[in-house]
């Protein structure tokens, strides 16, 4: 028998809370909700969720800026729902990495059915193990790093950052993304965490061939060199 599902609601509209509420309810899951982007951000960082439920119109943020966090680290899959429904809106939320987009105003037994068919597609057993090569490897569950003959813990933050570049191992990877993935929020001028992250993880990696390089005005690399 399968395990209930953490489902995860971020919307401010209080119908919508109680209509995916009793859908959940009824389908036998846990249920739990944010009403705007802050409280969301908190509750994706302190806990691990199966399905979130976004809606776009936020009293903060567009819903869709919590993608990056959503699927960095936990790996949950995401549903938009939401009353923007126009070809472009739904082509954007799709783009970002949701496995449906449901537009409001939207039947229960509607949304019960994509729920249960998201669930069934998208539950699969998380990837843990993350690797470069034979040079690095990461436990994502644990937070534990295998490099140079070495085994380290990371933080969380170096975690999602890591996670980020090896996943676009030999490509670019820019400020306003790896904010995202590890703050779940929008790069701003200034802000020397990235920088911080990248010179701890540059540490953690001596001895290794896997290296995180500076591309100028494109971001940052992650390679293996020969």
């Amino acid at each position: 028998m399968t395990d209930p599902a953490k489902i995860f609601l971020v919307d401010d509209d209080v119908l919508a809370q109680i209509m995916v509420g009793d859908i959940v309810d009824q389908l036998g899951h846990h249920f739990s909700f944010a009403s705007d982007g802050a409280s969301a951000r908190k509750a994706l960082e302190e806990k691990a969720f199966d399905l979130v439920i976004l809606d776009r119109r936020l009293p903060d943020t567009d819903g869709l800026l919590l993608a990056p966090m959503i699927q960095a680290e936990k790996k949950a899959s995401f549903i938009v729902l939401s009353s923007l429904d126009s070809p472009n809106d739904q082509v954007l939320g799709l783009g970002m990495g949701a496995i449906d987009y449901v537009c409001k105003p939207v039947e229960p037994v509607v949304l019960s059915a994509r729920i249960k068919a998201c669930l069934a597609a998208h539950r699969k057993p998380e990837e843990t193990l993350l690797s470069v090569g034979t040079s690095l490897q990461l436990d994502t569950s644990l937070r534990r790093l295998s490099v140079a003959g070495r085994t380290e813990t990371l933080s969380p933050a170096e975690t999602r950052l890591l996670i980020c570049l090896i996943r676009g191992v030999g490509q670019p990877c820019d400020r306003m993304r790896i904010s995202m993935a590890i703050c779940g929020r929008e790069w701003v001028y200034g802000d020397r965490t990235i920088d911080v992250l990248i010179s701890r993880l540059r540490r953690r990696l001596r001895g290794s061939s896997a290296r995180i390089i500076t591309v100028h005005g494109l971001g940052y690399c992650l390679i293996e060199e020969e």
